[in-house]
């Protein structure tokens, strides 16, 4: 059976040599595709006995025209090109004994044909791959991991080891690489497939050479499929003793490889056939490709319209404007339609709070026409349309009050559409309603800040008033030298006083207008004295007196009031903004770690109620610390 064994591997050498390439001729040359990128192309020529060849005597044809300016590069040190090699052993329990010796020998015996140029990688595995030396040329580094035999384990994860070093030889870049895999049974518990691995070897330009160990679990056909889909070859062992031949067959075989490179002129997208064939070499050896198609010309990138010019090229800005203009004609034409006629009662009315009778109005919609017209003649029957132009006219606001309703629903469009082209949403559409709150919010503080000055002024007020009833001024007259001395708004109101005392009404009811106008419960008691004054002749200079000290006290304790609520209106506007600023400071310093929030639909409806949770508890703060004196 000795004397059998060099037959096997004989006969196993000449089955590896026939099935290396396709259309290689049996026992002759064979070429497999190694990396290049069109129109270069490199094949690996192996050569059924080491010899010495250049490029004078391969011929190379495709399609059956010849190749000119073929390069080839030897595997030897010093070459061009990177060669390289990976053996994998197998490692498991079922190689107990005789069968890993076996293939230890054989793996040394593989180490000896290695040309000087050649990288080559050591790898065992089981349940995993253990890389014993990764690619290397150094003799010494090599020798020494070939020279024990690996420790045993349980698994034969073929597929897996084999897919690990694919990437290993994938990331050295090598012009030539191949796989020698000795195992005595198939793959078992592997996560990676066998197609996946197979792709992974013909991506990389990787042949697969298998060797199949008989013994009591033997099973070939992951060996055999590997092998087959990896243009490489199957050889079996029957016995450990026989390993070192076929080993030493492969050493020759892939020791003696050249690399053969050349730039292909064929056309775009042709199925083209390639004939290598070498002087004094059995056989001639066949490839096949298909050239790529015309690289298509590179489209230019797309252009990105800013957010700026977004807004201004929307649609929804060009119809925002033509209501703008629509609004703005029909504003100019209503005015130039509205009559002058200057009633005897309207010019009264500008210095007189007296109320016009409906009956005597005007019907907007017969003096003003246009959209703005038509809608304030709508709007005139509310309540609180009738409290708005109050407001209004109390702040000092000199747009008229239809105008101010029409540019705030306009604002109110315009942002939503703003905020919809700039957060790409139109669920944070919504948050353009705070346009209108922010219209009121300012009309509020215009009108609270009037009211305001004229409280801070009324203790000064009453002291003058006080002073001139001593000096012998009645009330009215009284009213009269704070109406020279005073500033506004306290000079208007108290001016108002004396015009609706001179027309006949009496002096109480016309401090309960402009109380009422200037929200000040103060005044009343000032009617009050007037009315005592009026029916009893009291002195109302003292009275006044004490009426001056309890607004002076009332004063104080505002103060006090608004010292004490600092701290909690302050944690209001801290507590309100400070999601808002976190929100701002979090997408300058990382854009990306909000953009689920804005690009997911779930996320933009929690920014919206989130939003509306804020200003619900600012309100709720605000109402809190506002406390009446």
């Amino acid at each position: 059976m000795k004397r059998l064994a060099p037959l096997f591997a004989a006969a196993a050498t000449l089955a590896l040599a026939a099935a290396v390439g396709a259309g290689a001729d049996s026992s002759g040359i064979s070429i497999t595709p190694a990396t290049s990128t069109f129109p270069t192309k490199s094949f690996v020529l192996s050569l059924p006995s080491k010899a010495a060849i250049n490029a004078s005597k391969v011929k190379v044809t495709e399609n059956g025209a010849p190749v000119t300016g073929v390069q080839v590069v030897p595997e030897s040190a010093g070459s061009t090109a990177k060669f390289g090699v990976a053996v994998l052993v197998d490692a498991s329990d079922s190689m107990q004994g005789a069968p890993i010796a076996a293939a230890m020998n054989a793996t040394r015996a593989f180490v000896a044909r290695r040309s000087s140029g050649q990288e080559l990688s050591f790898v065992t595995f089981n349940s995993s791959a253990n890389v014993v030396v990764p690619l290397s040329t150094s003799n010494s580094a090599i020798a020494a991991a070939v020279d024990h035999s690996p420790k045993l384990a349980y698994g034969t994860h073929m597929y897996d080891s084999v897919s690990a070093v694919i990437s290993q030889l994938a990331a050295a870049h090598l012009d030539s690489a191949s796989i020698v895999l000795l195992s005595d049974g198939a793959d078992t518990g592997s996560k990676t497939s066998l197609k996946k691995t197979l792709a992974a070897a013909r991506a990389a330009h990787v042949r697969i050479y298998t060797v199949g160990l008989h013994s009591a679990r033997f099973d070939p056909s992951s060996l055999r499929a590997l092998a087959a889909g990896a243009n490489g070859a199957y050889a079996e062992a029957e016995k450990p003793s026989e390993l070192s031949g076929l080993f030493d067959a492969l050493g020759v075989k892939l020791a003696g490889q050249y690399l053969v490179r050349y730039q292909s002129f064929a056309s775009p997208s042709v199925p083209v056939v390639v004939k290598v064939s070498v002087a004094n070499q059995p056989g001639v050896a066949t490839s096949r490709y298909e050239s790529p198609a015309l690289a298509s010309i590179p489209v230019p990138a797309t252009y990105h319209r800013s957010h700026f010019a977004r807004i201004v090229l929307s649609p929804y800005t060009a119809i925002g404007v033509v209501l703008a203009f629509a609004l703005l004609i029909g504003f100019g034409v209503a005015s130039a339609l509205t009559p002058t006629h200057n009633h005897l009662r309207k010019r009264m009315a500008e210095f007189v709070s007296m109320a016009t009778p409906r009956e005597e109005r005007p019907a907007l919609g017969e003096t003003r026409q246009g959209m703005l017209g038509g809608a304030e003649t709508s709007l005139e029957s509310q309540a609180w349309w009738v409290r708005f132009k109050a407001d209004l006219a109390i702040a000092e606001i000199k747009m008229p009050a239809i105008e101010i309703l029409a540019l705030t629903v306009i604002g109110t469009a315009v942002a939503m559409v703003l905020i919809t082209l700039i957060l790409g949403s139109a669920l944070f559409g919504i948050l353009g309603l705070v346009v209108p709150f922010v219209v009121r919010t300012y009309l509020k503080g215009k009108l609270a800040h009037r009211r305001k000055q004229f409280a801070d002024q009324l203790p000064d007020c009453l002291q003058i008033i006080a002073s001139a009833l001593r000096g012998g001024h009645s009330l009215v007259s009284s009213l009269s030298v704070v109406v020279e001395s005073a500033s506004e708004p306290m000079k208007s109101e108290m001016a108002r006083v004396v015009q609706e005392e001179s027309l006949g009404t009496p002096l109480e009811d016309a401090f309960a207008l402009v109380a009422l106008r200037m929200n000040n419960s103060d005044l009343d008691q000032l009617g009050l004295v007037a009315r005592l004054q009026r029916d009893t002749g009291v002195s109302a200079a003292e009275v006044i007196d004490r009426v001056t000290d309890t607004v002076r006290e009332r004063f104080e304790l505002r103060r006090l009031v608004a010292t004490l609520t600092s701290q909690a209106r302050m944690s209001r506007w801290i507590v309100t903004l400070l999601p808002v600023g976190l929100l701002v400071a979090i997408s300058l310093l990382n854009p990306h770690y909000l953009h689920p929030l804005f690009s997911k639909l779930s996320g933009r409806i929690l920014l919206v109620i989130a939003a509306l949770l804020v200003m619900g508890g600012s309100l709720v703060i605000k109402k809190i610390v506002e406390i009446k004196v």
